[in-house]
């Protein structure tokens, strides 16, 4: 039997993403040769020589216009981010993407296993499509993430929540590899 929890209140703090996040693309002006990646709607971060036959453009192009991507930094195309094109870079080297996507980092306030969950809920989805603008194609660009926000408790519990909904998708994945195997 679990005992209540007593005299212990999780507060949670409404902030807009301009306080704990920043823009960390750095941009490839020595044309360094680091691996090119995408940001896929459904995998994240893609290394485009799994994306597209032969490497996709970037393969042989001059890389100095790109971003330079650190390890536990996010990327979003600002124009697909509607459709979950966005990724947190999980490698242990630098990457680079196209000059065309916002690539961020949050602080030490900010768990990041948690603020990916969120960004995938429809509370994100809701401010996308309130702050997005265009005409024919709508864009979200880094500009727009400053201005969301989000209900955040403390970093400890934000690591707790972070780390049930990875334990949740390791189990789902899990249970669909088992559905997968037994049905062959």
């Amino acid at each position: 039997m679990h005992k209540p929890l007593r005299g212990k209140k999780i507060t949670w703090e409404q902030r807009k993403f301009a306080e704990f996040v920043e823009a960390s693309g750095i941009r490839n002006s020595k044309n360094l040769n680091l691996e090119s990646y995408s940001v896929s709607n459904s995998f994240g971060f893609v290394p485009q020589s799994e994306q597209f036959e032969n490497g996709g453009t970037m393969a042989d192009a001059n890389k100095t216009a790109y971003w330079i991507v650190e390890p536990g930094s996010f990327a979003y195309n600002p124009a697909r981010i509607n459709v979950g094109s966005i990724g947190y870079l999980t490698t242990s080297e630098n990457v680079i993407v196209s000059s065309l996507y916002e690539v961020f980092r949050s602080d030490e306030t900010c768990d990041d296993v948690f603020l990916w969950y969120w960004l995938k809920t429809a509370l994100f989805a809701r401010q996308i499509e309130a702050l997005q603008e265009g005409g024919v194609r709508l864009y979200f660009f880094f500009d727009k993430l400053l201005k969301s926000s989000i209900a955040m408790p403390s970093v400890k519990e934000q690591v707790r929540i972070g780390s049930l909904f990875a334990k949740l998708d390791s189990l789902i994945t899990l249970h669909q590899r088992e559905r997968f195997c037994r049905s062959r």
